[in-house]
């Protein structure tokens, strides 16, 4: 089906059917927030423009997220992401979004394939393909919900995940303070980064989850934890001397993600103390680098895994805006500072 964005059509028996079977057709363009660097669009705000075609395809069923929280008393949460992109996204882009459903009679979350693609040279190529997962999360401060419909209910749970607490030996230290600084990394000290970290090639990161990271008034949402993907990548790159304005500055040298993925294991609430760790996994042939980020809360002093996820890293230079772009041979001092080796020189 394709769908123009209007207003929420009212929920059918067909209209459930269809957001279950029938594939949807959305037009959409990037937000301006994600022109960073020249006027390409940055691997989060891809992110975004996909969440968007998916809760087009639940408004265009009648199942809004106002609906959803309003009158069934559920919040709609992506709880997993795992993305490729193929091709740079411009600002001004209209970007074609099939957004296939491919839910299966035994899943608990609702399943999406997607594919975006632009037009490039007079044909269209595609941009991103991606499989988004969705969990209708009990909203208990909502009252008189009323039941979601029959082929929803598998799809509510009262928490996004419950991970295994974890024994941790160290003792959580307060030393944020949030009108100062943004938290504080493995350099501060933190005896929880520490222990998380061990003698793995990692970066730690701790600071306290603001509300706008957050929905429903309760839980961070998975934009948040793309958000922290983006910037745990940003701090540890400054803290191993090559940080993304030097790279700019001295070789005009452009961050590219080629490939992300993230799954949400449990939950964080407002204001919670978050861990994040970014471990480097592998370097492919001195060109792109992969590492994993975990996210952690302490909570009845055991540690809780929050999230997991990966991300595909290198630099690219360009000689247009729209084309043209080839990724960077990583140097020496790059290699070193993915391995770690620069670390008893800072």
């Amino acid at each position: 089906m394709t769908s123009p964005i209007s207003h929420t059509p009212e929920l059918t028996e067909q209209a459930l059917n269809d957001f279950f079977d029938v594939t949807s057709n959305f037009t959409l363009r990037p937000s301006y927030e994600g022109g960073n660097i020249s006027t390409t669009i940055g691997f989060k705000q891809v992110h975004y423009l996909i969440e968007a075609a998916v809760l087009e395809h639940f408004r265009a069923a009648g199942l809004g997220a106002t609906t959803l929280y309003v009158e069934y008393g559920v919040g709609l949460d992506v709880v997993s992401v795992d993305t490729r992109l193929h091709t740079v996204l411009m600002l001004d882009d209209a970007v074609a979004v099939e957004v296939k459903p491919a839910t299966r009679d035994a899943d608990t979350r609702l399943r999406f394939r997607i594919t975006a693609t632009v037009q490039r040279d007079g044909a269209p190529r595609k941009a991103v393909t991606t499989t988004f997962e969705v969990a209708l999360r009990a909203i208990e401060h909502v009252e008189n919900s009323k039941p979601v419909p029959g082929r929803l209910t598998r799809f509510v749970v009262p928490r996004l995940g419950r991970a295994t607490p974890r024994k941790i030996a160290a003792v959580p230290v307060d030393n944020i303070d949030l009108s100062a600084q943004r938290g504080v990394t493995t350099r501060s000290g933190d005896p929880v980064l520490a222990e998380i970290i061990g003698d793995d090639n990692a970066f730690g990161w701790k600071w306290r989850v603001p509300y706008f990271y957050c929905h429903f008034t309760s839980h961070m949402q998975m934009s948040g934890f793309l958000r922290q993907m983006e910037e745990v990548l940003h701090l540890f790159v400054a803290d191993r001397g090559i940080a993304i304005r030097r790279m700019l500055d001295e070789r005009s040298w452009i961050p590219v993600v080629t490939k992300c993925d993230i799954r949400l294991t449990d939950e964080v609430r407002i204001e919670d103390e978050l861990y994040t760790v970014f471990t480097i996994e592998d370097v492919f042939k001195a060109i792109l680098f992969t590492a994993r980020m975990d996210c952690y809360v302490v909570r009845d002093g055991a540690l809780l895994q929050v999230a997991t996820g990966h991300i595909t890293h290198g630099y690219v230079t360009k000689e247009s805006p729209e084309r043209d772009w080839s990724l960077v041979t990583f140097d020496e001092e790059v290699l070193a500072a993915l391995s770690g080796k620069n670390l008893t020189a800072n």
